[in-house]
């Protein structure tokens, strides 16, 4: 949904205490249950000023390292956020927004509503009193951009984009995506880790996979994952493909944050590492054996597509963003003539209006007709 100035005041949902400690208005706890919670973390009723310091410091720092990566994160968790698909795209959901085992979607959309631009809350970061102002926001974005930690997103450089889309040769041209971003596993993570110890025996290559936007929250915490797949006309499976413009339909443009640097309506793109195991059947194979799967109703696999059986098989390389409104983050590109008139569309089109209205209305008044036939005659056009 798109941020709007009327709410700021709604986000200020913390109010301090004389003992240095702040209470968070309308707070939502979640109870230990077997909910799909990757954390305990909530939003105690208790938080010292250290804890609001180091949160704070954490964030600002994120946000003024790599935004772009922040954005897309905070973008791919709106878009889960706002479908009503969410039970299932939300995951891992915010446990501060679940109480008695319910998930208060309603509440949750609220806050989301009132978080301004990153940009902005970066700054206000800054601010005296920040948590005061926006603790609800400053607790949200941190369990969203920090707490969900493994993996982590980051912008890839512009210069690497053409070596990683040579990771998968295409045959057919294609448009190239407006934005890439590469997923890392953290140190210690155990899903890497069983991943690598799977590969020792086996090469690996690179494949595309399409999803919808607001699936993207739930395939980056958790990975592509076999029964989510609902695509069985060649066998149950997860589809890849080795052409990007094969995959591009299967992510059209969704709707993720209004506020966005990225633009509100963007398309992701997984490009995805794959072990090349039997449990990978593949359209460009001659066995019958690792080109059909035996529950398949449309025949052998085409080719340039795989089917994948074993979700432990694929891990989420790098993402590819597609967008029309792409904002930059530079003050250069957002001062001037022009870009005060792409800022306030609405107003050009009202003063263009009237300039035309003005212009037709001359045009039939005698006084105007008059002084240029004048003007005509004394310049020598006549």
């Amino acid at each position: 949904m798109a941020y709007s100035s009327q709410n700021y005041e709604a986000s200020k949902g913390a109010k301090a205490k004389p003992n240095g400690q702040c209470d968070i208005l309308g707070e939502k706890t979640a109870t230990k249950t077997g909910l799909d919670i990757l954390y305990t973390s909530r939003i105690d009723s208790n938080v010292t000023n250290e804890d609001v310091e180091k949160k704070i410091s954490l964030l600002k720092h994120l946000l003024e390292k790599d935004p772009k990566a922040a954005d897309l994160k905070w973008s791919l968790f709106v878009a889960a956020s706002n479908t009503y698909r969410f039970d299932s795209c939300l995951k891992p959901f915010p446990p501060m927004y679940i109480k008695n085992e319910y998930k208060d979607i309603e509440a949750l959309r609220r806050a989301i509503e009132s978080v301004p631009p990153l940009p902005v809350i970066c700054k206000e970061l800054g601010v005296t009193n920040a948590y005061q102002n926006y603790g609800e926001t400053i607790e949200l974005l941190y369990w969203v951009l920090l707490r969900l930690r493994d993996p982590y997103i980051k912008s890839v450089q512009k210069e690497g984009y053409n070596s990683i889309l040579r990771k998968v040769p295409l045959e057919v041209p294609v448009a190239a995506p407006n934005l890439i971003f590469q997923v890392v596993s953290a140190k210690q993570s155990a899903a890497e880790e069983k991943w690598n110890s799977s590969a020792k025996d086996h090469s690996t290559f690179y494949a595309y996979h399409g999803s919808r936007l607001e699936n993207f929250h739930s395939i980056v915490h958790y990975g592509l994952q076999q029964n989510m797949c609902k695509r069985s006309e060649f066998g149950k499976g997860i589809y890849f493909s080795s052409e990007l413009g094969v995959s591009l339909p299967y992510s059209p443009v969704g709707y993720g944050w209004g506020g966005s640097l990225l633009g509100s309506e963007i398309s992701c793109i997984a490009l995805c590492e794959l072990i090349d195991h039997p449990d990978i059947k593949r359209g460009d194979s001659r066995d019958n054996a690792q080109n059909m799967l035996s529950d398949s109703v449309g025949g052998r696999i085409p080719d340039k597509y795989f089917v994948v059986t074993n979700s432990d098989l694929v891990r989420i390389r790098y993402l590819l963003i597609y967008t029309q409104d792409l904002h930059s983050t530079s003050t250069t590109d957002n001062t001037g003539f022009l870009a005060w008139f792409k800022q306030h569309k609405l107003l050009t089109f009202v003063l263009g209006y009237v300039v035309l209205l003005a212009s037709v209305g001359l045009t039939q008044n005698k006084q105007v007709e008059k002084y240029y036939r004048l003007f005509i005659q004394k310049a020598g056009f006549e």
